[in-house]
């Protein structure tokens, strides 16, 4: 089936003109989200911290339906069953595999891993429960309450002592010069796509290489979504701005990464075509 065509990144950073329907569409739709769809829990957390926070990415994988009454449940099952949600959910099975792919392939080495852009990191802990890797990992984010609940969730499953927790900026050189022993891999799912800069991805990766120059390097990639421009119009971000999210083809990111020294990318696409998970090696 052929994809429709979507406004481009450039296009969803402007505001709509005043004579065109689809202002009003969004506005209203906008405003019914606010008010009617306030009753739903993923909704209301995502217009109170942002649809692009690890808050609202850690209750879209919960994937368990929360609202007030009949009709509030009724409303986040809606939500939880939009494409982009699920395809958030798929993407989470295919970076635990491929985390998991990386430490077999490790033949029992000690192994460090670095995630820069954490959130909950719920993969990285299914991966650690299955089985008895010689690994550490260090969960960094820039958003203490994310890390609270990611400690929380860790310290349930018993694996408090294979984790590190910092408060930390991924895309600070200084930042990322602090983090000692060199990783064996870092991992950066969902950071991307809401830097709009790419000359700032571009040195970021150069950061990377430059600073840490891991043994391999996940991250994954926003390639297509049919449903970007109700998010950019109708959503808020972090700062309570429009959620506009910068969509970028797999091979303009990787060809970044070669530049700064990374190989040998294995690229993985969630089933609705919307992310692609890639690791590579330096």
């Amino acid at each position: 089936m052929p994809r429709r065509d979507i406004p481009g990144f450039e296009d969803l950073q402007k505001s709509l003109p005043l004579y065109n329907p689809r202002y009003y569409y969004f506005k209203l739709l906008s405003l019914f989200l606010r008010i009617l769809g306030s009753m739903s829990e993923g909704i209301r957390l995502g217009f109170e911290h942002g649809f692009d926070s690890g808050i609202i990415m850690n209750y879209i994988y919960e994937n368990a339906p929360h609202g007030r009454g009949f009709i509030g449940k009724q409303l986040d099952a809606s939500f939880l069953n939009q494409t982009t949600c699920k395809a958030f959910r798929s993407i989470r099975a295919i970076q635990r595999e491929m985390i998991t792919k990386y430490l077999e392939g490790r033949g029992g080495k000690k192994t460090f891993i670095a995630d820069l852009a954490s959130g909950k990191a719920d993969y990285i802990y299914d991966v650690l429960g299955k089985r008895e890797y010689d690994a550490r990992v260090l969960l960094r984010d820039i958003n203490e309450k994310t890390l609270n609940e990611s400690k929380a969730a860790a310290e349930r499953l018993r694996l408090g002592d294979k984790l590190i927790y910092e408060l930390g900026d991924a895309l600070d050189p200084g930042s990322l010069g602090t983090i000692s022993p060199v990783p064996d891999l870092v991992v950066e799912v969902g950071l991307y796509g809401i830097i709009h800069d790419d000359e700032l991805l571009k040195k970021h990766l150069f950061d990377l290489k430059d600073i840490l120059n891991p043994g391999a390097l996940l991250f994954n990639v926003q390639t297509y979504n049919e449903q970007i421009e109700l998010i950019a119009r109708a959503l808020v971000n972090q700062e309570g701005g429009a959620c506009v999210w910068h969509l970028r083809p797999v091979e303009l990111v990787i060809g970044w990464a070669e530049e700064a020294g990374f190989r040998n990318p294995e690229i993985t696409m969630d089933p609705y075509g919307i992310y692609a998970v890639v690791m590579m090696r330096n």
